[in-house]
């Protein structure tokens, strides 16, 4: 993939949230490649409406394939958001504690929330709650749950649609972050609760501040540590909790938590892209009192990013043509976590250091314990 193509990308994905104007004419002949890398990172749907929207002149073929994309999105967000409400309806008719977390929750910030590539169905139940729900999951649904190598999420399935039961919102690598996330975030679910609309149902999901934090570290440790799950529908999302959530956001509560888990630095990168190269406001970042000065202590970081986005997907494409799970692939992968850990470790140190060994187990255990 060339740089220039995921320019383009970046430029229609502008378009579609902010309504930006496109920054240079797009040749018809760049379309499929567009379109292909649009694929890749998880924002066809977005690319697919500001094609349509500009007119480009791409032709009939080219033109009935867009609008096919624009329709398959529409179809599964209907069809994954009836589930949804469905599953929160069951939930919340027997008074459970639960989070329905990124997804569809992230899909009602969008300007045609019916863009957004949909994926699985994620909730969490905090510690207090969850075997409780469990329990009701598989006696009343007669569901049969399963447990996840990763320890970070239970499995299973209702009507074909595929659910990630998470325990924990986060792993961290060092004991301390861990601490600190487990004194403070069930607590501060319970006491600021926050539902969004899906379907005429009230579905439970992370108040402003929480969002704000956790799809910022959810981001940020896909970019490090999950090449083949990185995309930039992971910063569209955080782009719009920022955009839209921002006068909800306890912005120094919010910082406090930055700083306990030693991700100041890390914020201000993942600010920067998105400001230099997703279009978002400089002053939905911060609270009124700070401005886009901010950012150019981290001006750097948009161009290594976008870099190392395209890096990742082609290792990634590499290693999935490869194919299997032989000690070749395992040392391949080690060996991409390795690079990422050493682009990204001045943005948190600390965390980086522990994570080293902890996925070096963690990737030994899946390939070849069980």
């Amino acid at each position: 993939m060339r740089k220039s193509t995921f320019e383009q990308v970046l430029a229609l994905v502008r378009n579609e949230l902010w309504n930006q104007p496109l920054d240079a004419p797009i040749p018809t002949g760049d379309i499929e490649e567009i379109l292909q890398c649009a694929k890749q990172q998880a924002v066809s749907g977005l690319v697919a409406n500001a094609i349509i929207r500009n007119q480009l002149p791409i032709g009939d073929d080219l033109t009935m394939n867009v609008c096919a994309i624009q329709k398959a999105h529409e179809r599964n967000n209907i069809n994954i958001n009836t589930e949804v409400a469905k599953f929160s309806a069951f939930l919340n008719r027997r008074n459970l504690d639960y989070a329905i977390i990124k997804g569809q929750t992230m899909a009602t910030l969008y300007p045609d929330p019916q863009a957004r590539t949909p994926g699985d169905i994620d909730f969490y139940c905090p510690k207090h709650a969850f075997k409780q729900v469990h329990e009701v999951i598989q006696e009343r649904l007669g569901i049969k749950i399963v447990g996840n190598k990763s320890k970070k999420h239970d499995n299973f399935e209702i009507d074909g649609f595929s659910f990630e039961m998470h325990s924990d919102m986060t792993d961290f690598g060092y004991w301390g972050y861990q601490k600190y996330w487990d004194g403070f975030f069930d607590k501060e679910l319970q006491e600021t609760p926050a539902t969004v609309d899906i379907d005429g149902q009230a579905v439970k999901t992370l108040p402003p501040t929480l969002n704000a934090l956790y799809i910022f570290i959810h981001a940020f440790y896909h970019l490090i540590l999950n090449g083949n799950g990185l995309g930039l529908k992971q910063y569209c999302d955080w782009c719009l909790v920022m955009h839209n959530l921002h006068d909800q956001i306890d912005f120094p509560r919010l910082d406090q938590h930055l700083s306990h888990l030693g991700m100041k630095k890390a914020y201000m990168a993942v600010a920067a892209f998105c400001v230099q190269k997703l279009g978002l406001s400089p002053c939905d970042v911060f609270c009124d009192s700070q401005t886009s000065n901010d950012l150019l202590s981290t001006s750097e970081w948009p161009e290594r990013m976008l870099d190392n986005f395209l890096e990742i997907r082609q290792f990634s494409e590499k290693v999935r043509v490869s194919g299997g799970v032989s000690l070749r692939h395992s040392l391949s992968t080690s060996a991409v976590v390795a690079k990422q850990v050493k682009t990204y470790f001045s943005l948190a140190p600390l965390e980086l250091i522990f994570r080293i060994p902890e996925m070096a187990a963690w990737s030994f255990k899946k390939r070849f314990v069980s």
